[in-house]
This record gives C-alpha cells, sequence and structure tokens, in this order.
C-alpha cells in the first residue's frame, strides 16, 4: 500500500533508508545516476519505492530538476524532506533543503562536514586535539611547500582513504607532490602523522544541538594500515566490553568536536585517534552520514538504534525515537577478500546467514576480473560479514571462520597467471565439474 503522508526523496542507493521512510507511512523516491539505475539493486526495495534519475547526484541543479520532473507542480506540497548517505551528496542536500525550506542542516555548516581542512581549523580553534593541516593546491606555488615532517597527504574532501598516502621521509614526499602536481584533480590537504596506538569511532545521532545517541567502536588496526597491509579490517563496538572510561573520553571529545562544527541536526561518523605518546583522542575527521561497511547494521545489532531511522526522522523534523540497553554480546564487522584473478563463483549468503551467530554477509563483487589495486582503500573488498559471540577471543575466532569459509567457496581463475597456471586451474574445474553431472 503507498504511503499517503507525502514522500521523502533519498539521494543515492540506500535499502535501508528506504525502509525506514516507508515505515513512517511516506513514499520514499530515490535518485539515482543513470550508472546506478543500470547497475540495479542488490536487494529488494520496497514496491511503494519510486526512481528518478540523473545525471549527477552530487549537482543540485540536476537533483532539483530531476525532482521537478517526478512531482511537477506537486513538488512542494508531496515533499516532506530529503537525506541522504552518500558522502559526496551531503553538501547538495543541505543546499536543497536550504532553498525548499525543509528540515536538515545548513550549507555553511554542511561543508565543514565534508572539507576535511575546515574540520581541522574549526575544531583546533575549539582546543580539540587534532593534527596541523595544511591546504596544498596543484600546480601552485604552494606546492614547493617545505617537508613538515611525517605527514597523511590526502583529498580536501574525499572519501574511504581514496588517494591518501602515508608519507615518511622528504623523498618520498617530494616524489608524490610532483606527481599530484600533474595529475591530482583535488585540492589536497598535508596533514601532521599522528602516532596512532588505536583508532576509535563515534557513530550517532544529533537534533536540536544534542546528541541524541552514539555508539562508540575501535579498530582492529589503525585504519590507514588498511591500505597497505593484507589483513582485513575488523571493527568493533565498545559499549559494554568492559572500556566505559575511554568510550566516555571518546565521547566526550567527539562532543566538542560536533559543537566546534556547528553539526546541529542528523546523524554523524566521527573518527578519532588515540595518540600513542599522550594516550589521549585527536580528531581525525568526521562526516555527517552512516560510517562505511555495515557499520550502522552492527550499531542496530548493539544497541537496537537504527541509524537510517534517525536520519529520516531529524529529516522529516520529527523527534528521533531513543534506544535501548546495549546487547551483552560482542559485535564486529569484517571484510571478506578474494585473491586476485577472475571471479567464477561466488558462496550463497544463506549458509551463512543461517547461523545465529552470522547476522549478516553482504557480498559486493561480482563475477568477473577481481584486480585490486596495489593501495588500498577503506571501500575495497569483496564482501562484508556481521557477527556476533560471547566473549571477544570467540568473536575473532568466529570472524576468522567466517572469511576462511567465504574464501573456499568462492572460486577465483587465475587469470593473470602463467599458461600453465591457467591450465592446470581449467584441468581441475573441469574434473570438479564432471563430478557433479
Amino acid at each position: 500500500m503507498r504511503g499517503d503522508g507525502g514522500a521523502v526523496a533519498v539521494i543515492g542507493w540506500d535499502p535501508s533508508l528506504v525502509g525506514e521512510v516507508v515505515g513512517r507511512g511516506l513514499r520514499p523516491v530515490m535518485v539515482r545516476d543513470v550508472r546506478a539505475h543500470l547497475r540495479g539493486a542488490s536487494v529488494a526495495l520496497p514496491e511503494e519505492t519510486e526512481e528518478v534519475v540523473v545525471e549527477d547526484i552530487t549537482d543540485v541543479g540536476d537533483v532539483w530538476a530531476g525532482l521537478i520532473r517526478h512531482f511537477g507542480d506537486r513538488l512542494h506540497e508531496e515533499l516532506r524532506g530529503i537525506v541522504t548517505f552518500e558522502e559526496f551528496s551531503v553538501s547538495t542536500v543541505a543546499a536543497l533543503t536550504s532553498l525548499m525550506d525543509l528540515p536538515g542542516t545548513r550549507p555553511e555548516r554542511a561543508v565543514l562536514m565534508r572539507d576535511k581542512h575546515l574540520q581541522k581549523q574549526a575544531v583546533l580553534a575549539a582546543g580539540v586535539p587534532a593534527a596541523a593541516s595544511r591546504l596544498v593546491v596543484p600546480g601552485s606555488d604552494l606546492v614547493r611547500m617545505p617537508f613538515p615532517g611525517p605527514c597523511v597527504i590526502k583529498p580536501v574532501a574525499g572519501g574511504g582513504a581514496v588517494h591518501t598516502e602515508v608519507v615518511r621521509t622528504e623523498a618520498e614526499y617530494e616524489v608524490l607532490l610532483e606527481r599530484l602536481a600533474a595529475s591530482a584533480t583535488s585540492p589536497f590537504v598535508v596533514e601532521d602523522l599522528v602516532d596512532v596506538a588505536q583508532e576509535w569511532i563515534v557513530d550517532g545521532a544529533m537534533q536540536d544541538g544534542a546528541v541524541a545517541f552514539s555508539s562508540v567502536g575501535r579498530y582492529a588496526a589503525p585504519c590507514l594500515n588498511y591500505t597497505t597491509d593484507a589483513e582485513p579490517m575488523h571493527i568493533y563496538r565498545v559499549d559494554g566490553t568492559g572500556e566505559d572510561e575511554r568510550c566516555a573520553e571518546a565521547r566526550a571529545v567527539a562532543g566538542k568536536a560536533l559543537q566546534a562544527l556547528g553539526h546541529t541536526d542528523g546523524v554523524f561518523h566521527m573518527e578519532l585517534l588515540l595518540d600513542r605518546s599522550s594516550d589521549t583522542f585527536f580528531f581525525g575527521e568526521v562526516a555527517a552520514r552512516v560510517g562505511g561497511g555495515l557499520i550502522q547494521e552492527a550499531v542496530l545489532l548493539k544497541h537496537g538504534f537504527s541509524l537510517a531511522g534517525a536520519a529520516v526522522d531529524v529529516a522529516l523534523g520529527r523527534p528521533v525515537r531513543s534506544a535501548g540497553e546495549p546487547s551483552d554480546r560482542c559485535v564486529a564487522m569484517t571484510t571478506l577478500h578474494l585473491p586476485r584473478g577472475t571471479i567464477v563463483k561466488l558462496p550463497n549468503v544463506d549458509h551463512f546467514t543461517a547461523a545465529h551467530d552470522i547476522h549478516e554477509l553482504r557480498i559486493v563483487a561480482l563475477l568477473g576480473v577481481n584486480d585490486p589495486p596495489e593501495v588500498r582503500t577503506t571501500i575495497h573488498r569483496q564482501g562484508m560479514s556481521l557477527v556476533s559471540a560471547a566473549s571477544p577471543a570467540e568473536l575473532d575466532a568466529r570472524m576468522a571462520a567466517v572469511r576462511r569459509e567465504f574464501a573456499e567457496q568462492s572460486l577465483v581463475a587465475p587469470t593473470f597467471g602463467t599458461g600453465v597456471q591457467q591450465r592446470a586451474f581449467l584441468a581441475g574445474y573441469e574434473d570438479a565439474w564432471r563430478r557433479q553431472l
């Protein structure tokens, strides 16, 4: 049955937001670009879902024109709110809600939740510990900025650690700046390298300037390690696991940073760096969206709180629903990876989720060539799994078992191997196929 209370525009493909819109008796209008439209949906969406296809979901004019095409002269009458979990559409939504006088973050605040350099300036001015940041424009005299010491170089408004690199020597610094001056498509920032003992995250929702909900998590290893190491990424939910004092410290730093940035309404995902020498949290960065991977699913499992639901409520100007007591189960998500080659077969998801402690297994890979980049990013994986257990040790063992089974039940042909390797694989594959006949 179609909702009769109006519509909410969901910018980008996100089934969690769509589901929460339907759950509130409203019609979800999903705005996607042509490539996403042609890619289709990996999960079934509610029948109430309407689709608007535009050229660029980050362009205010494109999205607004698409909404006008869809609603016609009913736009202002029917559209109740606009929401997104797409990093690059956060400012777009802020501009549209401001233009249409709908609830939401205003553009002057939204840009602070996107621009890494402006974020650092704002939190440092408020006394929040953070690494020094310098803005560099490719091709300008600033490219000749002297080596500041070990640093991190990244796009000024990027996401997912894409094009983010750690530089430890002056020689590496000079080579990277020369390359960026010739090929970069964005200004970038040079930040002092924090000696990270641990990397923590705070995920939550703001409403009317107050934190309506927050959940604390921790990476198994600092996030930037993932761009060079072969180890999978693990993110643990930490609340209720015996680290209450550290969780309180993380929340205090997050609250002060959000106040400095003026993020008064909407969800957030913040990364905090625990400095090894001072044993204090440094502000890393923050986004006005949910964290990637299965973070919002992990929060829902641990706390019974829907970040997607909070985002929709804020977009509608409604009170955010409260959370219950955290589960006593240990909860974490892990990424799943396959070797370089051609993916011939992928596992059956139902095989995994039939187990009581595997709450979700999401395959993001498709059949075909798998050619991961030399420098990985936090968005590079073939799958993800959300797992729970009675203890941290059991949790780690269970995640390892899921990763192993995922690899064993997949089939990857050695596309980039020698002719001998490829023929040997083909012979073995044909034998296995004949045995199934």
